[in-house]
């Protein structure tokens, strides 16, 4: 026969499951900022090999930080739109689910992140 999980295994399911989601999160910050070195590194050695005054170095150049910048920029704004969903979302159902009466809410901290434990 199957036993009900009781309210403190309900507790730390749901707190494991949040640190999980924060863990995941704070690599892809780590990720995002190294694939961003490393796409900086390639556009600043093709400003140091570019002849600037070949007016098709200059051409391909503009082409590279007009593309790039749209993109950036969008991303940034959907991947700040998802976090900010998700975190809605992890809350409601934190506020909804909690019995404890001495248990506090979770706030993120800077950028986003919960503090470590």
């Amino acid at each position: 026969m199957t036993e009900l999980p009781s309210e403190t295994a309900r507790l730390n399911a749901r707190l494991n499951a949040l640190d999980r989601f924060d863990r995941s999160q704070r690599r892809m910050y780590v990720l995002v900022f190294m694939l961003s070195a490393v796409e900086i590194l390639f556009i600043w050695g093709f400003a140091q090999l570019a002849d600037f005054t070949n007016r098709l170095h200059v051409l391909i150049f503009w082409a590279i930080l007009s593309t790039y910048a749209p993109i950036v920029m969008g991303v940034g704004i959907l991947w700040a739109h998802v976090s900010r969903s998700t975190r809605l979302v992890l809350k409601a159902i934190d506020l909804s689910t909690r019995k404890v009466p001495g248990e506090p809410a979770r706030t993120p901290g800077p950028l986003g992140l919960e503090p470590d434990r």
